[in-house]
């Protein structure tokens, strides 16, 4: 067994945070509909708020031609008898740098008051004050000598027109009693008040989208460096002080739009179920089946609490599945529901809960250890479920009769595996932990984080409970396939493959192995070269065989057989019966 470091620091990564993009990108696109979400209601509040606010705003304008007249000498007499000079009026329009005096002008207190004046004692009599009309006021440059617009802006359509007809009478005597060489011509005559603005809404719109989504996008981006999960095995072995049994790779079944997942009807995944689930997946769990009988066979454990951090780690389906390991070895398992909240192990094998039989009505005296405990046929697997569900869980399985259902197991089967709450969310796993050997410990990839992991561990080993090591659930496809790599399992893996293309019959050089279910018996067995070999005992023989030539059989009642590659063989006695779960 692999010696825990006590004196590590667990509950920090010392590589800090650090940006995976593939990571990233990932849950960029799992949460693409939060981010369409928010983006679409931000977009929404955006337009509305655009279509609520806005008011039209008026404009009105003329176009006006500066002058400057002056007076140049023609012919100077000075030198001579008639000393008047000569001289000559010259006209041209004024520069357009004149434009800021200009403003300054229109924008007078002078003018300002003028303009206040007029609008107070016209017919419809409104009073303006000077800030707001000077605020409406603007001298703009044409790009032509002399040639400037003045224009008047505002909400109040009356007042645009009413104010630029002050303007112009005011304005060109006004400017002239400030400097007589300046005159002024009409070049365009006002025009109507028009609306200068729109309300922006679509644009606005657009903004919002790409606002609320881009705060979306940087929340998932901030979790996503500052989130510290087990992402890969390596950091698994790194950041968690726990030795690691095994690692399970991710199962999907993609189909319609945007490839979504569906769910199996038949509850968890099955190591039997051979049509759902990938090689990898069933080499995962002999490998974890092989380490838990080393543990046996050193401390002589036999009774063992699947756990994990959170729910929706696959713990349910990792006790179903190492059970069903440990059953094709033709050990006797029984497998204990213990998560009373939210049983699961019934719907995981296909059979209907059924409240009168289980660990509740034992508890309550309304039933029986034998007459809860079922036999799953297919999987060859005893289960005692729950029998019910209960909210005082904990109180529950802290009595004596659920201990001396342990005690009365450990009798009778091979392996107890129990199936538990999460132990980080209730404390039922350190109430029932103790009546068994130790726990095996679920860590789903790139979901808990590794300081609640830890912390999670820690509270376990100081209430005195052995942790067996971890199961890394869900893991990536690449971290399986170098995992079975280093154990040698690929290379089986590349032969079934290669047989199961081939036509002709092959003989030498492959692997087979075969199990078989019976009524109260099962058989496992393998064989190397050009036959596979499979075997079972009890009520219903069940085996198949991999290699030239597949070959099982059966002992009692009817025996079934088949194999892959060359020419499969079967029994004299195969009736071809589908063995179904009491």
């Amino acid at each position: 067994m692999q010696e825990l470091d006590v004196g590590k620091n667990i509950y920090y990564n010392e590589s800090g945070p650090s940006l995976d993009m593939g990571r990233l990108a990932k849950n960029l696109l799992s949460n693409l509909w939060a981010i369409l979400l928010v983006g679409a209601i931000f977009a929404g509040a955006a337009f509305a708020i655009a279509k609520a606010t806005y008011v039209e705003t008026y404009r009105a304008s003329m176009k006006l031609g500066f002058m400057e007249t002056h007076y140049v000498i023609v012919k100077d007499y000075s030198n001579s008898k008639d000393s008047t000079p000569q001289y000559k009026q010259e006209t041209k329009f004024s520069s357009n740098a004149q434009i800021a005096y200009y403003q300054d002008l229109i924008k007078g207190d002078e003018m300002l008051n003028n303009i206040q004046q007029a609008l107070a004692n016209d017919e419809v009599g409104n009073e303006y004050t000077t800030s707001f009309i000077e605020n409406s006021l603007s001298v703009e440059d044409t790009g032509i000598g002399g040639f400037f617009i003045i224009s008047v802006t505002s909400t109040d359509k009356g007042y645009c027109e009413r104010a630029l007809k002050v303007v112009l009478e005011k304005f060109p005597e006004y400017v002239q009693s400030y400097d007589n060489t300046i005159s002024i011509k009409v070049i365009k005559n006002p025009t109507a008040p028009a609306v200068c603005n729109s309300d922006d809404a679509t644009t606005k719109a657009i903004y919002g989208f790409v606002l609320g989504a881009a705060i979306v996008a940087f929340i998932i981006f901030i979790i996503t460096i500052t989130t510290n999960t087990v992402l890969t095995l390596d950091n698994l072995r790194r950041d968690v002080n726990v030795t690691v049994l095994g690692s399970v790779p991710l199962l999907e079944k993609r189909s319609g739009l945007f490839n979504q997942k569906k769910k199996s009807p038949q509850g968890s995944l099955l190591i039997t179920d051979t049509s759902k689930v990938s090689f990898a997946f069933v080499e995962s769990f002999k490998a974890i089946r092989t380490k838990i009988e080393n543990v046996k066979a050193e401390k002589g454990y036999k009774a063992f609490v699947i756990t994990s951090t959170y729910e929706d780690e696959g713990k349910t389906t990792v006790a179903v599945n190492i059970a069903c390991s440990l059953a094709q070895k033709g050990k006797s398992v029984l497998l204990i529901d213990s998560d009373l909240r939210k049983p699961a192990v019934l719907h995981a094998v296909g059979v209907k809960s059924d409240t009168r039989y289980g660990l509740i009505p034992i508890i309550k005296g309304t039933s029986t250890y034998v007459d809860s405990i079922k036999f799953i046929k297919s999987l060859g697997i005893f289960v005692l479920p729950t029998g019910g569900i209960s909210l005082k869980s904990t109180e529950v399985l802290d009595t004596d009769k659920v201990k001396a259902v342990i005690e009365q197991a450990r009798k009778e089967f091979d392996y107890i595996i129990i199936d538990s709450p999460p132990a980080h969310v209730v404390s039922d796993s350190l109430v029932i932990a103790p009546l068994a050997d130790g726990i095996i410990y679920n860590i789903r990839r790139d979901y808990a984080k590794v300081n609640e992991i830890n912390r999670t561990l820690e509270e376990i080993r100081s209430a005195d409970i052995e942790i067996i090591g971890a199961v890394f659930t869900m893991s990536a496809g690449e971290e399986n396939s170098r995992y079975y790599r280093r154990k040698g399992y690929m290379r089986y893996g590349g032969y079934y493959g290669r047989y199961g293309r081939r036509k002709k019959k092959s003989s030498g050089g492959g692997y087979g192995y075969g199990y078989g279910y019976g009524g109260n018996g099962y058989g496992y067995g393998y064989g190397y070269g050009g036959n596979g070999y499979g075997y079972g005992y009890g009520g219903n023989g069940y085996g198949y065989g991999y290699g030239g030539n597949g070959y099982g059989y059966g002992y009692g009642g009817n025996g079934y057989g088949y194999g892959y590659g060359g020419t499969p063989h079967s029994s004299e006695n195969d009736k071809g019966k589908k063995i179904d779960n009491e």
